[in-house]
């Protein structure tokens, strides 16, 4: 199944590609939240979505197992928008909190659906905000 969805990406299914593929389910089968780091060009983001189509595939065909389920991917670049924005914050003007994008985007992935949801923050990783992630991809899951 893997072999079709790489074919319908327009690639090659090379054995080192295949095997990070592999990785990367087996990091989802036991992490929440985990990091692909690489040079520009070099296959995370096709890594990504080549499993997110196996997923899902898998399930179409009946086929049971962990995490067989469509995926929907929520996407943002962290480094395209200031901190407050991202996280949200205190507006000392109106004296209201103002969400930020992440949270808005937890909100919606977690609408009712039998789809599993995937927040990508897709872009060069920053000491600063990967800091503040650091909770969100704790082993604790508080």
């Amino acid at each position: 199944t893997m072999k079709e969805q790489i074919h319908t990406f327009g690639l090659q299914p090379v054995n080192f590609f295949i095997s990070k593929v592999i990785q990367l389910y087996e990091m989802i089968v036991v992490r929440h939240g985990l990091m692909l780091v690489g040079p520009t060009g070099g296959g995370k983001s096709m890594n990504l979505h080549v499993l997110e189509e196996t997923l899902g595939s898998l399930k179409d065909q009946g086929i049971h197992g962990f995490a067989y389920e469509h995926v929907k991917i929520l996407q943002l670049n962290p480094k395209s928008i200031t901190m407050g924005q991202m996280y949200g914050e205190f507006d000392p003007n109106t004296m209201e909190w103002r969400d930020g994008i992440m949270s808005t985007m937890y909100r919606g992935a977690t609408v009712d659906s039998p789809d599993r949801k995937w927040i990508v923050f897709d872009g060069p990783v920053d000491a600063i905000w990967i800091e503040n992630m650091n909770t969100v991809l704790d082993d604790n899951k508080k």
